[in-house]
């Protein structure tokens, strides 16, 4: 089975960087789909594959320039698109992949961007397995065909290198998943679904199930700094799921 690559014809990012897929060379591996919808509001359910990665922008009010990929769905209101308490499949290897290569490609721009995970965040819904790579985080850098090129190539370069990481998923902490990143970029782990510090009041243990199986992790890492008052609820969560758990400080330092 091919791996889906969808693109969003009202997204600058998106379009830009399929724009240099193509000049690339979609690879053999995978299906290339476009839409007329945006990122958020894609209609999943056309696309045949199991596997879907999607293209697409970032933006923040900061906007600084930044390379990110996350797992998606909602842990509380579906605000921006997808289904309200409702996550999808995850490709957290891939996700990885994108994130070093990502990582290795800004060691050679002048100017850096942020590179890093972003925690799971707005939709659309699927019950597929689905990565966003994503370019931001203003028009500035949307509409730039090096910066594109880069998340064409990453996609083409990485989506299936060889990856033995042990899978796991995240709790607390940052939207930009700082100490998430660090660690993947550093040791052997794969991060799918990241629940971040803001939406930790919402998280159950129904939400964190769902985390588990639709990453198929290994693991509970958590960012015992960024749980901040949730850290008993947090690890009562964990001591239910049955799985083992362990702060990403403490492996930081290992």
């Amino acid at each position: 089975m091919k791996i889906a690559i969808v693109s969003s014809l009202v997204d600058d990012a998106s379009v830009n960087i399929a724009c240099c897929l193509k000049e690339v060379g979609i690879p053999k591996w995978a299906k290339y789909y476009e839409f007329n919808n945006n990122s958020i509001n894609l209609p999943l359910e056309k696309v045949e594959e199991k596997d879907i990665i999607v293209l697409s922008k970032h933006q923040s009010i900061t906007g600084k320039p930044s390379l990110t990929t996350h797992s998606i769905g909602n842990f509380s209101k579906a605000d921006f698109g997808g289904i309200e308490k409702k996550l999808c499949g995850s490709l957290a290897k891939i996700n990885t992949n994108f994130l070093r290569e990502l990582n290795n490609k800004n060691e050679l721009l002048e100017e850096k961007f942020l590179v890093c995970y972003e925690v799971t965040h707005h939709g659309p819904f699927s019950e597929k397995n689905v990565s966003f790579i994503e370019l931001g985080s203003s028009k500035k850098e949307w509409v730039v065909k090096e910066n594109a090129k880069i998340i064409a190539e990453t996609v083409v370069d990485s989506t299936l290198k060889e990856n033995n990481d042990k899978i796991v998923i995240g709790i607390g902490g940052g939207h930009y998943a700082p100490d998430f990143s660090k660690l993947a970029l550093r040791k052997n782990y794969s991060f799918g679904h990241i629940c971040p510090q803001y939406q930790l009041d919402y998280l159950d243990e129904d939400l964190l199930e769902q985390m588990i199986s639709k990453t198929k992790a290994e693991q509970i890492i958590l960012d015992w700094k960024g749980l901040k008052q949730n850290k008993e609820k947090i690890v009562s969560l964990c001591k239910k799921s049955g799985l083992e758990f362990e702060r990403v400080q403490r492996l930081l330092k290992k």
